[in-house]
């Protein structure tokens, strides 16, 4: 019914006026119509896998070599021994459509938020590399100060470093990336700024084992995920979602993390997800080999994780267009796919399955 405001006591000005009603129906043929169901997506992803535990996961191979694939559960290595549920290998519903995006599910954190990686305008990522664009990490490399997402203010002189390992890994400045990663979030997240978690992201700059008076100025440096991943150094991976300092869990007002963020939670994947997920660092060199795991979007892209340092410059992990580990100097120019964290309340239809198809559609009141 269409009536005449009868608040109105003169006139209009305006006589004419346009109405558009959008109607939604079924054909009625004796079936019975279920109303929509709305459930919480972290319940939604355990109802529609059967996870199991990553207790006999041989992270020394990736997972196509292992044959895993699925949702996996752990509360080894984890923030406060609370248990997470990650994806790994070629899995093909964890799919989410948020803020007019597609993304793929990493993992239920601790905490129960949704951690997710973008995927694209669409969500094959062969249409769009699944990446908003390529850049360096960092504007200089002769610093341990650069393998900051944020870092410390070391002398602009060539010759002059930083002189602790407190002041380079001070966060004063923003990394060349994260500039990026924040104008992204400013233009296409920021009204949904409510659906999403201060979770942290995790720029691990701990210092591996025998490097410890290290990691300032231009001192040959090995990082904690070097250690952790690099498989020379350790016969088997033992990857782990815990970000080992405070100062390094980039956080806007969680306490659990730095409070560096200021506004924008946003940041990148870790090299220790990336293991997780079914990744691996040696197998990159085998250039006849693919590894099909979920996160493998047919192009480089940058993890948050510092891999070394030293008189000849820095190195991070990336995850390599065959979908293995390999690292990289800042300068170099490579794919970015951000990362946030969805609220643990948010809400999906309970129909809906996580596939390319029927993707998980994030309910928000944005418009």
């Amino acid at each position: 019914t269409i009536s005449y405001n009868e608040e109105i006591t003169e006139d209009p000005s305006i006589k004419e006026s346009n109405l558009q009603v959008d109607i939604t129906y079924v054909q009625d043929l004796g079936q019975v119509i279920i109303p929509e169901k709305l459930v919480k997506l972290s319940d939604k992803i355990l109802a529609d896998n059967e996870e199991q535990a990553d207790t006999n996961v041989d992270f020394s191979k990736t997972s196509e070599e292992s044959n895993e694939k699925g949702l996996y559960y752990t509360s080894t290595n984890t923030e406060d021994n609370k248990t997470t549920y990650y994806f790994r290998g070629a899995v093909d519903n964890n799919y989410v459509y948020f803020a007019e995006y597609y993304w793929r599910i990493i993992r239920i954190n601790e905490d129960g938020s949704i951690r997710l990686i973008y995927q694209g305008e669409t969500a094959d990522a062969t249409d769009t590399k699944a990446q908003i664009g390529e850049y360096k990490f960092n504007p200089k490399d002769e610093d341990n100060a650069y393998v900051g997402y944020m870092y410390g203010t070391p002398n602009p002189k060539k010759s002059v470093w930083s002189k602790s390992y407190e002041e380079a890994h001070a966060n004063k400045v923003d990394s060349a990336i994260k500039g990026r990663l924040d104008s992204w979030y400013g233009q296409h997240l920021l009204q949904y700024a409510s659906y999403i978690a201060d979770a942290g992201f995790c720029n691990d700059r701990s210092l591996a084992s025998g490097y410890e008076d290290k990691g300032f100025g231009d001192e040959t440096t090995k990082y904690g995920a070097y250690e952790r991943l690099y498989i020379n150094t350790n016969e088997i991976p033992v990857p782990q979602f815990a970000c080992p300092q405070k100062n390094d869990l980039f956080t806007v007002n969680n306490e659990k993390g730095n409070k560096a963020l200021e506004e924008y939670s946003i940041g990148l994947i870790t090299a220790d997800e990336v293991a997780y997920a079914g990744g691996i660092y040696w197998k990159a060199v085998e250039l006849n080999y693919e590894n099909n795991i979920y996160l493998n979007a047919g192009s480089s892209y940058w993890t948050m994780s510092p891999f070394s340092a030293s008189s000849t410059g820095l190195s991070f992990f990336y995850l390599s267009s065959r979908g293995t580990l390999w690292s990289v100097g800042p300068l170099t120019i490579l794919g970015i796919r951000p990362v946030i964290n969805l609220a643990s309340t948010v809400q999906v239809i309970s129909t809906q399955t996580g596939t390319i198809d029927n993707p998980y559609i994030i309910r928000t009141n944005v418009e």
